[in-house]
């Protein structure tokens, strides 16, 4: 064995005794899906119990558990993920007191090119026009009739891979059809809500979104509108679904922006249950900005099944240097460096002759500003003495802290030139030319009648003497996530004739109505791993 596969293999222990320690529990089988090539976890997977139409989604560590219920009277798990075979696994030979180990293996064949026969020559698409194909026949690949689904929903953050802040729920959703509109006409209904208390809890990366005060932000983003709480906006960020209104920068409105604002390849083609999908890769870039993504769509019936799109930040010229760059950089897929923004995923899968929501994911990296190691604390008059002084929380560098034009001095709103500098401990004394001018009590008095502004002074490229740059914040990096995933979906049941919907414009935790859940035994959380 290489020494690669060596390390992927100890790897793949630790997290399968990591697994243990979460899912060692009577009430739960645990397993955990594997790329039998690369040995790598598959998130993101369907696992569906046979014949009973209701399952769950694979974690980010390939990690699921299934009730001991299931094992009992002998269920099967059909398993399938896009891009590998589908499989089956018997519930029967899991093991109730270890992780059960799947691996699931590749189905990609060559690609292959669309060939549409609409005259006596076939005519040869490219990506742009299969895509676009693709969008016209959303109206009839996706149901136009009401219909409803119950799934699982949680959001959480990552910090250096460590989940925080998890909350669970189990949603119930009533959907009109594609021809209404998503935001305004589908109901959502809350079964159940967990904040889970075992995993930690950050009140730092809890808190909102500040821009104003930069103390919580995504990087080069801002969030438009308070549209919706967290799960409306997480379905708002379904381009498929709404495909008629702006969703997100760059695919904005899918049905007229897509083509416009990228470019289209393609290559090898993929499977899923089966089915031959066209494999479309969605490039731009944009200044400092690079978009990667793919798009699935159906060979036959050209529905979309999978949209991935992640938006990256490029390492900034010299010139504009950032110095949060180095937080959270990743490798994108050409091998260069970028700081992901936001990484949306979104599946749908078939039933019947219609796509349905399989899950969503959204992901998006924010920072909290710490504030800075070194910074003013006051700015003073001395009169007596005809200086000003600037008190800082740490001594200034001589070197730096000496020099001029690392200062701007302003008195009753009016600059004034320094002409020399003295550094005492914490305090810097600004001795201004001129200072019988500056000083003088008439012209004092005469400026006071205009304004009363006082003393303002202004710092830079002055570092203390442990290091620290002036005025210079350090950022916590965190990765926000958002998700749902369809356990079962109902096409004949009707909404419930009471209110107790979700209230849209307020936080899922926030006194919410509950509706009565009978048949909760059917559906469970799929908690993730705990580290």
């Amino acid at each position: 064995m290489s020494l690669p596969s060596m390390l992927k293999q100890i790897l793949r222990v630790g997290l399968l005794l990591s697994l243990h320690l979460l899912y060692g529990q009577t009430d739960y089988i645990a397993g955990q899906l594997i790329d039998a090539e690369t040995l790598d976890p598959i998130p993101f997977a369907s696992i569906r119990i046979k014949n009973k139409a209701i399952g769950l989604i694979s974690n980010i560590d390939g990690g699921f558990r299934i009730p001991i219920s299931f094992k009992s009277v002998g269920d099967t798990l059909e398993i399938s993920s896009l891009g590998y075979k589908t499989k089956e696994a018997f519930l029967s030979k899991f093991s109730i007191n270890q992780i059960n180990t799947i691996f699931l293996y590749e189905n990609i064949e060559n690609l292959k090119e669309v060939v549409v026969t609409a005259t006596q020559k076939p005519k040869r698409l490219n990506a742009k026009e299969i895509v676009a194909l693709a969008i016209k026949k959303i109206d009839q690949n996706y149901p136009s009739k009401a219909f409803s689904y119950l799934g699982y929903y949680r959001d959480y953050q990552l910090r250096e891979h460590n989940y925080l802040n998890l909350n669970e729920a189990v949603l119930a959703i009533f959907d009109p059809g594609f021809g209404l509109q998503d935001l305004k006409n589908t109901q959502i209904r809350i079964y159940e809500y967990l904040e889970n208390q075992d995993f930690p809890r950050d009140s730092m990366a809890a808190q909102t979104y500040d821009y104003a005060n930069r103390k919580k932000v995504i990087p080069k983003a801002t969030i438009s509108g308070r549209i919706g709480n967290e799960f409306v906006r997480l379905r708002l960020h379904d381009a498929i679904r709404n495909n008629k209104i702006y969703t997100y920068s760059f695919i904005d409105r899918l049905e007229t922006d897509l083509i416009k604002n990228h470019k289209l390849k393609l290559t090898a083609d993929a499977y899923f249950d089966e089915i031959a999908l066209y494999t479309i890769k969605i490039t731009k870039s944009l200044d400092n900005i690079k978009v990667i993504g793919k798009i699935y769509i159906n060979q036959t019936t050209l529905g979309i099944h999978k949209l991935e799109y992640a938006v990256y930040e490029k390492e900034p010229p010299k010139h504009r240097k950032d110095p949060f760059w180095n937080v959270g950089i990743e490798t994108m897929d050409d091998g260069t460096l970028g700081k992901l923004l936001y990484n949306i995923k979104v599946e749908y899968r078939s039933h019947k002759d219609k796509l349905y929501l399989n899950y969503i994911s959204f992901n998006n990296a924010f920072d909290i500003l710490l504030p800075p190691k070194f910074a003013p604390i006051a700015a003073k008059i001395d009169s007596d003495r005809k200086r000003f002084e600037l008190v800082l929380n740490n001594q200034p560098s001589v070197k730096e802290g000496l020099k001029t034009k690392n200062y701007q001095l302003y008195y009753q709103e009016n600059k004034v030139t320094i002409e020399n500098i003295e550094i005492k401990k914490n305090s810097v004394f600004l001795y201004p030319k001129r200072p019988e001018v500056v000083f003088n009590p008439e012209i004092i008095q005469y400026l006071k009648t205009k304004t009363n502004k006082g003393v303002a002074i202004e710092i830079k490229d002055v570092r203390d003497i442990d290091g620290n740059m002036v005025n210079e914040s350090d950022a916590i990096h965190y990765q926000q996530f958002r998700e749902f995933f369809t356990q079962q979906l109902l096409l004949d049941q009707k909404p419930p004739s009471d209110d107790l919907y979700m209230l849209k414009t307020i936080p899922i935790n926030k006194n919410q109505p509950l509706g009565p859940f009978s048949d909760s035994s059917d559906y469970w959380m799929n908690t993730p791993l705990k580290k």
